[in-house]
């Protein structure tokens, strides 16, 4: 038998071993505390509805791996008459080495193992919210932060496919009429959407409008990132500001909100539910907290750069679906796929980041960091792909979850 036909076998058991869910399907988002940030297009009735960055995501130059390798067909278990099941030793010794690294380090974490495009493992770990004493369950939610750029450029892309955009065509003009601006800097108008995607626009970091009150939403963001400096051609700059000018391109060119977007075109063929932006202080149901310090507003302000919320479950689901090693619905065609590894036009090995990903020694996906968070996505070359989502302040180096992560790996299925 197959490894893919083995893991397609053991995929009911996996998801019958991984707890049980708080409620029985996702609720309605309910918003307990502060206010959701308004789109830019009107939402009609079937609309579906930190600190700083603590590192420059895009500055990858290091894959240092503390660990030896990986054994990926002892990951799962077959009986005399050739039935899959997950190699539940294994994963215990793999849960027992992330809960000895994360907690009590951080409030909370869970974790979500694909192996050839099925899900073969997920756990949880922690507290919902701190000294509760109500434990996380592997289908809350946790801040994405930077994770949420490569939902954004996947949509971006698809847009790019059927040709509502084009990658290389000057798109800050429709920005500007969009927006209704009478003040912009005349550099604007030359920003592509390639640009965008690769952090190559010439925007600054922009912190102090992110993360220090310096503007009320990602509208007011984009409104006083675009009459200021705009410099492309500089070369990378890691910037929220491209994202969250992405996420207004989409509405301008689609009349629809950036949410319903992202729903129709990639969460929902996908079959994912529950998943939706977040402001800073709201905390719906079946998710966790992130204990934001008082009288800030990043989620808000970072919009399609930062603003989701999801399960590791959710994050592997959406990276296998550009993964063209595996089976399953793709949100792009392998050539679409390829380019979202590339900064520049394709013929270079991919580095760095690419367009909405972030490429590694190991595999490529993306990271995500703010206040109290740091998540990671990664496609490992050996067919693993895994998500970790962490409610808490370690490590303080998001991309250290990848050696945190491997190690586990080989507690659990070190090669003998």
């Amino acid at each position: 038998m197959g490894r893919t036909a083995a893991l397609a076998m053991a995929l009911a058991v996996v998801v019958s071993a991984c707890g049980q869910p708080r409620l029985s399907a996702p609720p309605a988002p309910e918003f307990t505390t502060g206010q959701r940030a308004e789109p830019t297009v009107i939402v009609d009735a079937n609309s579906i509805g930190g600190g700083t960055e603590l590192i420059l995501e895009g500055d990858v130059e290091s894959d240092a791996i503390e660990s030896g390798p990986v054994d990926v067909d002892r990951m799962l278990t077959f009986d005399d008459a050739g039935n899959a099941a997950p190699n539940l030793g294994g994963w215990q010794a793999f849960d027992d080495s992330l809960a000895k690294r994360l907690i009590p380090s951080d409030i909370s974490a869970s974790v979500a193992v694909m192996i050839d495009g099925q899900v073969v493992h997920r756990a949880a770990f922690g507290e919902r919210f701190a000294a509760s004493g109500d434990p996380v369950e592997t289908t809350d939610r946790f801040r994405i932060a930077s994770i949420s750029k490569m939902i954004t450029a996947i949509v971006t892309m698809q847009l790019i496919a059927d040709g509502t955009l084009t990658l290389d065509a000057p798109v800050g003009s429709a920005l500007v009429q969009h927006l209704g601006l009478s003040s912009y800097d005349p550099d604007t108008s030359s920003i592509t959407v390639r640009e965008l995607l690769s952090h190559t626009a010439g925007f600054p970091q922009h912190d102090s409008i992110f993360f220090s009150n310096g503007a009320t939403s990602c509208v007011d963001a984009a409104t006083q990132g675009l009459a200021q400096s705009v410099s492309s051609g500089n070369g990378f700059r890691y910037s929220n500001m491209s994202y969250c000018v992405l996420g207004i391109l989409i509405e301008a060119v689609t009349g629809k909100t950036y949410e319903r977007v992202v729903y129709e075109r990639l969460l929902t063929p996908l079959g994912i539910s529950g998943m939706r932006m977040a402001s800073t202080y709201d905390l719906g149901p079946d998710e966790v907290s992130h204990h934001p310090t008082p009288n800030r507003n990043f989620m808000e302000t970072l919009g399609a750069a930062g603003a989701w919320n999801a399960t590791p479950t959710d994050l592997v689901t959406i990276i296998n679906s550009i993964d063209h090693s595996t089976p399953g619905w793709k949100a792009l065609s392998p050539e679409m796929a390829e380019a979202m590894r590339y900064r520049f036009p394709t013929g270079l090995p991919p580095a760095g980041y690419g367009l909405g990903l972030i490429n590694y020694d190991s595999g490529f996906g993306h990271t995500g960091t703010i206040q109290n968070t740091h998540a990671m996505v990664l496609v490992q070359p050996d067919g693993v792909t895994w998500a970790v989502t962490v409610s808490g302040e370690y490590p303080s180096d998001t991309p250290q979850l990848r050696n945190i992560v491997r190690n586990a790996l080989v507690a659990g299925f070190a090669t003998s």
